[in-house]
C-alpha cells in the first residue's frame, strides 16, 4: 500500500510542476505580478500609505523587485482558475493579440501614474491589427475573460492576501528604522 502511494506521488509530481510552470508563464504573460508591485510602489511613493505603514525610503521602494511576488501571483491564478482555464488564458496572453492587450494596459497605467510609475516603458508604437482587436474583444467577452479581468481573480481571497503581503513586505523592507 505504501509503495502504491509513493509511486503515485512520484508519477504526479511532474504534472504538478508542469501546472505550476503554466501558472507562472500566465502570470508573466499577463505581467500581473509586475503590475501589482508597481501599484503598491506607487502608493508608497505618493505617500498614500504613510499613515498606515509610516515613512518609507523612496529609493528602497523603487528597488523592490516584482519577482519577489511572482509566487504569490501564481497562487492567485491557481486559486481562481482551473487547469483548463489556465491553458486557455495562457494561449490568449501568449498570442500576438494578448501581447498587444498587455502592452496597451502597461502603456495606459504608466501614463496614468506619471513620474511615479515604476513600470518599464513599452517600446514602439501601439499598433493593433483589426484581427487582434477582434481577438481581444472575443476574449474580453468570454467567461474566462470576465473571470480574469473581473473580481473573480482581482478580489479573490488569494489576491487580497497577496496585496497585504506586498504592502507589508515593502513597509518592512523600506520603512524608517
Amino acid at each position: 500500500m505504501k509503495t502504491l502511494a509513493i509511486s503515485s506521488l512520484v508519477l504526479l509530481a511532474p504534472v504538478a510542476v508542469h501546472a505550476a510552470e503554466k501558472s507562472q508563464a500566465l502570470v508573466r504573460a499577463m505581467r500581473s505580478d509586475e503590475i501589482a508591485v508597481s501599484q503598491a510602489k506607487r502608493a508608497f511613493l505618493s505617500g498614500a500609505l504613510e499613515d498606515r505603514f509610516g515613512k518609507t525610503n523612496p529609493a528602497c521602494v523603487k528597488k523592490v523587485p516584482y519577482t519577489e511576488f511572482t509566487a504569490g501571483s501564481v497562487r492567485v491564478v491557481e486559486s481562481a482558475l482551473s487547469a483548463t482555464e489556465i491553458d486557455g488564458a495562457l494561449a490568449f496572453f501568449q498570442s500576438p493579440a494578448g501581447g498587444k492587450y498587455v502592452e496597451g494596459l502597461v502603456r495606459r497605467l504608466r501614463a496614468s501614474q506619471g513620474e511615479d510609475s515604476t513600470l518599464p516603458a513599452v517600446k514602439g508604437k501601439e499598433e493593433i491589427t483589426p484581427e487582434q482587436v477582434a481577438a481581444i474583444a472575443e476574449f474580453s467577452r468570454s467567461d474566462l475573460g470576465h473571470k480574469i479581468m473581473g473580481r473573480d481573480m482581482t478580489e479573490s481571497p488569494a489576491a487580497l492576501a497577496l496585496g497585504k503581503d506586498i504592502m507589508s513586505s515593502i513597509a518592512a523592507k523600506c520603512g524608517s528604522k
